[in-house]
């Protein structure tokens, strides 16, 4: 039997010790070093390549399920129901989430999580292939993946920490959103040409759905036992835990003010991206191929923005990027509504992609910079029932576009997207400004609430 000590186990498995992650931090990175520095941590790296196939194929069952709605209903407000039933497990079962994730094994529940979805697209595809299809079916099935969805998210993002260390968590997460962003390029685009394809259709993208969650799962079970075995909360009852996660929340002044950062940004901007097929058929006039098209032009500006955040992924700068891009959002959103030429309309949206996941990864790296590392689930579950709110926004939304038509909308809700970052900006000076104060923070110390 050998006689490794904790450092050389957890050296072997790919794990990186938290407060040893940003050894290089301190040294001069050149460009491709410094925009990539997370993927030096083997286990991060399996858990990337696993999130970003996973990812792929569920952008390919949104755009795919979205197309499906609106063609056998017609109907923008039944789109957003089919998304509304996506989004009522995170409202509802992101607290619950939470804390299994603060308690259980992290690798073992996304795992899970992963084998669920796969499930759930193969009995879709295989109702698609059968004939037997109806809307109800996709509001069904849209609430089965949001399950499972709400199982892996804030699973997946607490375990960033633990597997990269303080020092390089800013330019994990952004890698991360570089990763969805990516796949909302690719998904979205490879969605449209299958749906066109005679002979695959609705049918084959979801078959192709179901591929990239097994083979997401074999990346997973990769990740070293021990990446699942970081700090967990304290034996207790289940729902002691988790409102404990609620208390510590509101105890945290800025947590607090960047959960409504995060909010009204989503509840305002977000759905136009559930809602593109509206601007595909009615807007532009063209085929579903473009659907596709218009989701990967977001997701190549997405990408960028995520690139962008992973680059300047100082703390200084956090607060005050994620106030310079979020009124860049809430323009974006407003010149995107009142263009009808496809190719202006292909730059502006992904302009609106660029933006809006910029201002969001910015968002998301303060959350967990500011969060007890014993609280990531809970906090993060918390922080994930905000997303839910694009899905719930997506059903009044497409109601209010049924009835007074898309461009009128969406400028307007950019429009009062504008003014809320204008105005949180001049409420509160600290936005505007570079947090020197930043890097020397640290969650462990700060913890106020019990377990």
């Amino acid at each position: 039997m050998s006689a490794n000590t904790p450092q050389t186990e957890q050296a072997d498995s790919g794990v990186t010790d938290p407060e040893e992650a940003g050894g290089s931090s301190g040294t001069k990175l050149g460009f491709i070093s410094r925009t990539f520095e997370a993927m030096a941590v083997p286990a991060y790296r399996d858990m990337w390549l696993g999130m970003v196939v996973s990812f792929g194929g569920l952008q390919i069952a949104l755009v795919s399920r979205g197309f499906l709605a609106y063609d056998l209903s017609g109907s923008a407000g039944m789109l957003g129901l089919v998304g509304l039933a996506t989004g009522l497990p995170m409202l509802f079962f992101s607290p619950f989430a939470g804390v299994l994730a603060d308690r259980v094994d992290k690798r073992r529940l996304l795992i899970g999580s992963q084998l669920f979805m796969l499930t759930v697209a193969a009995l879709l595809a295989l109702l698609i292939h059968t004939g037997l299809i109806a809307v109800w079916q996709l509001i069904v099935f849209g609430f089965l993946q949001g399950i499972a969805f709400t199982l892996g998210m804030p699973t997946r993002s607490s375990l960033i920490p633990s597997l990269v260390g303080r020092e390089r968590l800013g330019n994990a997460i952004a890698l991360h959103n570089s990763g969805r962003n990516l796949m909302t390029i690719v998904g979205p685009a490879l969605a449209g040409i299958v749906i066109v394809t005679p002979g695959l259709g609705t049918a084959g993208a979801f078959d192709i759905t179901a591929l990239c969650y097994g083979a997401a799962t074999l990346f997973l079970l990769r990740l070293p036992k021990e990446a699942g075995g970081d700090k967990k909360a304290a034996p207790g009852k289940f729902s002691s835990q988790m409102f404990a996660g609620f208390r510590y929340l509101f105890s945290e002044r800025t947590l607090l003010l960047l959960l409504v950062l995060a909010f009204v940004p989503i509840l305002l901007g977000r759905p136009y991206q559930a809602l593109l097929p509206v601007f595909q058929a009615d807007v532009l006039g063209v085929d579903a191929r473009w659907l596709g098209f218009l989701n990967a032009a977001s997701g190549v500006g997405g990408l960028l923005g995520s690139l962008v955040v992973a680059f300047f992924s100082a703390g200084q700068r956090a607060k005050l990027l994620q106030t310079v891009f979020g009124g860049l959002f809430g323009i974006s959103l407003v010149l995107f509504a009142n263009t009808s030429w496809l190719p202006l309309s292909l730059v502006l949206v992904g302009f609106v992609g660029l933006t809006a996941n910029a201002y969001m990864s910015l968002n998301n790296t303060l959350v967990m910079l500011h969060t007890d590392q014993a609280y990531y689930g809970r906090v993060m579950s918390i922080y994930m029932m905000t997303f839910s709110l694009m899905m719930f926004a997506g059903f009044p939304m497409g109601m209010l576009v049924d009835r007074w038509g898309a461009p009128q909308v969406f400028t307007v809700a950019g429009a009062v997207l504008l003014l809320f970052i204008l105005g949180m900006s001049l409420a509160v000076p600290a936005l505007r400004q570079r947090d020197e104060d930043e890097e020397q923070t640290v969650p462990s110390k700060r913890m106020s609430a019990p377990l």
